[in-house]
């Protein structure tokens, strides 16, 4: 088992990353090795850099990829706590904890193809999920054999939607182990531009996935979408 760590970063405080080295350093054995991706300067989006951290793994012979966003904790887990869902998904996560809640993975809308965190604990340790939060990813290189990269179609949001769905539809397994958690800083603010990075990634994954009957549904509702997307006014599906 060769652990990769692919960190992409941009415009990413040297304390942040120094401070999550170490925690890596802590928890990883001899055969992991980390993978940092600097997208400051090269006006590449987070999947071009995952698959740049990626290719760059595969080359080295790793055969087990952890995609962790920057602004994220491990706190006290140990490897054998990131590991344990290899046992049962291909491709997997770990409960987060973002701002004083805890999320257990992601369900698509079956309508609108939107993402969005479940809440809900799970009764069962090992829960079968839509997708993994791309803040805290892991999967095998079977995965990557099987569908390919990710999509860098994405610049920000969705590619973690997307690259799950993929798995899910090749009839691979993707979940979360409810047992143990990480941290989600989220140090990026909500903005108009971090807004219409969300609408432009959703919509390619709707475009890319939807069949008649959602793409006639969502097309009689986009009035209410667009007080939704574009003026904020939350709604009902």
């Amino acid at each position: 088992m060769k652990i990769a760590f692919i960190i992409v970063t941009f415009h990413t405080p040297k304390t942040l990353i120094t401070r999550l080295k170490s925690e890596i350093i802590k928890l990883a054995a001899a055969d992991s090795k980390v993978y940092m991706v600097d997208n400051t300067n090269n006006n590449k989006g987070y999947a071009a850099g995952v698959n740049s951290g990626l290719k760059s793994a595969i080359k080295d012979g790793r055969n087990i990829f952890i995609v962790a966003n920057p602004d994220i904790s491990f706190g006290r887990l140990e490897k054998q706590d990131l590991t344990a869902g290899g046992k049962h998904f291909d491709v997997w996560g770990l409960a987060m904890k973002q701002r004083n809640k805890t999320y257990y993975g992601g369900e698509i809308d079956k309508w609108r193809l939107s993402g969005g965190l479940i809440t809900k604990k799970p009764t069962k340790r090992f829960r079968n999920v839509d997708y993994v939060s791309g803040s805290l990813m892991l999967f095998t290189k079977k995965v990557i054999n099987k569908i390919g990269y990710w999509d860098k179609k994405y610049f920000m949001y969705y590619e973690d939607v997307d690259f799950c769905y993929r798995a899910w539809k090749a009839g691979l397994k993707v979940g979360i182990d409810s047992k143990f958690a990480y941290l989600h800083y989220e140090v990026s603010k909500k903005t108009p531009e971090k807004q219409r990075y969300l609408r432009q990634s959703r919509w390619l994954f709707f475009q890319k996935y939807s069949n008649i009957g959602q793409k006639l549904r969502e097309f009689i509702r986009m009035p209410k979408t667009i007080l939704e997307e574009v003026f904020g006014k939350n709604s009902a599906k």
